[in-house]
């Protein structure tokens, strides 16, 4: 599980490609490609936060029941960053799937290097639950802009294959 949706840990820290697939995402929306997440009242902010670490931890879930974890301990320490309410999440894989008591550095997001920046993938919870969901795909979220990763091409390629992998497999053992 990742260290921040247990309240581990919070980053006040955003991302230069949240604005774009913010952007994207009100796109989607108003296209009708996307469904809007609403959370009015006194608990909105809450509601909206417990959805988005809903999201992640459906996503760790979806990761480990799927891709081996021989093949997850391969992959690189990434982040996963939910725009609306700037939830954070990290993964670092271990033998018995994801690190529950890692509590990461704040990612550096700026650095001018690729290789000196986190890597970090950047999406709307509204986004993450559709393909949690099966709505759509990986590949459909990424040519609408709907997802960034900020990621060296090696791990880049690692990332989308495995997110590619868990995310397609059928029928979805998630719900929201």
């Amino acid at each position: 599980m990742c260290a921040i949706c247990d309240f581990k840990i919070e980053f006040d820290v955003s991302h230069p490609h949240a604005l774009g697939v913010a952007v994207a995402t009100r796109d989607a929306i108003d296209a009708g490609k996307l469904p809007e997440r609403l959370f009015d009242g006194p608990l909105g902010n809450m509601k909206m936060r417990a959805a988005a670490i809903d999201a992640l931890k459906d996503l760790q879930r979806q990761m480990e029941a799927v891709v081996p974890s021989s093949e997850l301990i391969a992959l690189p320490d990434f982040y996963v960053l939910l725009i609306e309410n700037a939830t954070w999440g990290f993964f670092r894989a271990t033998e018995s799937g994801f690190d529950s008591d890692v509590v990461p550095d704040v990612p550096d997001v700026t650095a001018e290097r690729q290789s000196d920046r986190a890597i970090v993938l950047v999406s709307a919870e509204t986004t993450m639950r559709s393909m949690l969901d099966n709505r759509f795909s990986l590949q459909f979220a990424l040519s609408l802009g709907l997802i960034a990763l900020d990621a060296g091409e090696d791990d880049r390629m690692a990332l989308l294959t495995m997110l590619e992998r868990a995310l397609a497999a059928l029928p979805s053992t998630v719900s929201g």
